[in-house]
């Protein structure tokens, strides 16, 4: 593992890393969200920022769940279909 230093905010972190590129990439696409929010709701408190993306990614990660459910119900049902297809022409 490498160390790596992350600045957010103005703020330095340091982490451990197999892949520091990969952290770096994503720290910089955080500083960018972070920036953004921080333009949209002018918010000097720091910890607001990161409550209020932590809210916003967790909103997106359980709308994501509930869709790979959709998903995977229609899924089953296709392949369902597929599957009694198959039967009736081998009959």
């Amino acid at each position: 593992m490498k160390s790596i230093e992350i600045e957010l905010l103005g703020r330095k972190y340091f982490f451990r890393s197999d892949n520091p590129e990969k952290l770096q990439e994503t720290a910089r696409y955080l500083e960018s969200q972070l920036e953004e929010l921080n333009s949209r709701f002018n918010t000097v408190d720091q910890n607001k920022l990161f409550v209020l993306y932590a809210l916003m990614i967790t909103e997106k990660y359980l709308s994501t769940i509930e869709n790979n459910k959709e998903l995977n119900k229609e899924f089953e049902q296709i392949t369902n279909m597929l599957n009694n297809q198959v039967l009736e022409n081998e009959a």
